[in-house]
């Protein structure tokens, strides 16, 4: 029997990776439990929530937006300021239907599986430009060389920015999500990410209103559904979305390939024996390290979830992470296997919030592999992973792999 319940909520606790163990337990024991937040070092605490770990939990809640809202509380696990919500709630991912609905009509249409087909060639070629750089091989760290270089060059194109300023993209990415790590960013650099990043989305849509282009920001930005466009306040949360979405989120997805299958050397033979597993193979990864940890709702509505009394105003984190290691829906769930025929997992989100860029990544994560694993017998990490202090993000900052052909 469980007695004390892990401090969820401190970005201490996801230091060594997220405590699986414990989860699994709780899912058990307890599938919906209390976690209180209690401060701690520069943790201001909280007033504690309610984690649901198991898998249909997670997504009967998430699909339930009346009763478990995005927007009274925003989706990050940390509290903020009324002010910050408030600048928040401007991005879809912190609305509800049926203003988030009509966004997402909107944004969809950059989207389309003829769009992200449209970006094979580009992406093929950013990727053929990173592994030729790798050269022969070598120690290197795969953060700043590999997984970092894709994804940003893929959002220079879809935004319409120059690839030689995509390190602005990175540089506003990573202070806007490592909030919680003083070594990553302090407050001041916070906020002023935002501030930098929204002059910088201003006037990119200013300049595609005026003189439309072919890439994806030029499509969105002058995009109409029933005679209405984007304000410019909606399209500056809309970049800030794309920049942490599509760098953030598909980074952290590469990083977590290199290290399962590099602790998992039978399952890396596999993959270079049977290219045509790739994409099996990209699922599990995704299943096994899902790029964001958890999100927050907030209950509007007096509620019941597996035998617990939920009151309108409590917040609730939904686990991506547990849902994805739950053991009625996958079998062996601990196990990476890239031949898993069967894999729900949640890591993209679903319903309401399902990620309209998740084409994107899989394809991303799809083309970058497979030419490096043609270029490289040996792919294989070679010290401790350093990872972002964040109850949000499943980040990794560094990571030396060395390469062999």
């Amino acid at each position: 029997m469980i007695t004390t319940v892990p401090d969820f909520g401190n970005p201490d606790t996801y230091l060594d990776g997220f405590p699986y163990d414990e989860v699994a337990a709780l899912r058990r024991e307890s599938p919906v439990v209390w976690v209180p937040e209690p401060a701690s070092g520069d943790f201001p605490g909280g007033p504690g929530f309610w984690l649901f770990t198991k898998h249909a939990d997670v997504m009967a809640a998430g699909k339930r937006p009346e009763v478990f809202s995005s927007y009274e509380g925003g989706t990050w696990v940390r509290e903020v300021s009324r002010a910050e919500l408030q600048i928040q709630r401007q991005a879809m991912l912190n609305i509800d239907p049926p203003m988030h609905t009509q966004m997402r009509k909107l944004i969809s249409k950059a989207f389309t599986p003829r769009v992200v087909n449209g970006m094979m060639e580009s992406i093929s070629a950013h990727a053929d430009a990173i592994v030729d750089r790798l050269g022969d091989g070598g120690d290197i760290d795969w953060v700043q060389q590999v997984s970092s270089e894709l994804p940003l060059l893929v959002l220079a194109d879809i935004l319409g920015v120059p690839s030689d300023e995509r390190h602005l993209l990175f540089d506003w990415t990573n202070r806007m999500v490592g909030f919680d790590d003083p070594e990553a960013v302090d407050k001041k650099s916070y906020v002023s990410a935002f501030l930098e990043l929204f002059a910088y989305a201003r006037a990119q849509t200013a300049a595609k209103r005026a003189e439309p282009t072919d890439d994806v920001w030029s499509l969105v930005v002058n995009a109409e559904v029933d005679g209405r466009r984007l304000t410019d306040d909606e399209l500056d949360r809309f970049f800030q979305l794309l920049v942490i979405a599509g760098n953030e989120t598909t980074r952290n997805m590469l990083n977590g390939a290199i290290l399962l299958l590099s602790q998992n050397p039978d399952q890396f033979q596999l993959l270079r024996d049977d290219p045509s597993l790739m994409p099996q193979a990209v699922e599990e990864i995704l299943r096994m390290f899902p790029p964001i940890l958890q999100f927050r709702r907030t209950c509007v509505q007096d509620t019941e979830v597996s035998g617990q009394q939920i009151k309108a105003g409590d917040k609730v984190v939904l686990s991506y992470a547990a849902a994805n290691r739950d053991d009625t829906v996958f079998e062996n769930p601990d196990t990476f296997d890239i031949t898993r025929k069967t894999n729900p997992h949640v890591s993209f989100g679903f319903g309401t919030h399902f990620c309209l860029g998740s084409g994107v990544a899989r394809l991303e994560g799809r083309v970058l592999l497979t030419k490096l694993f043609e270029r490289f017998s040996t792919v294989e990490v070679t010290g401790t992973p350093v990872r972002l202090r964040s109850n949000f993000v499943n980040g990794i900052t560094e990571l030396p792999v060395r390469l062999e052909r």
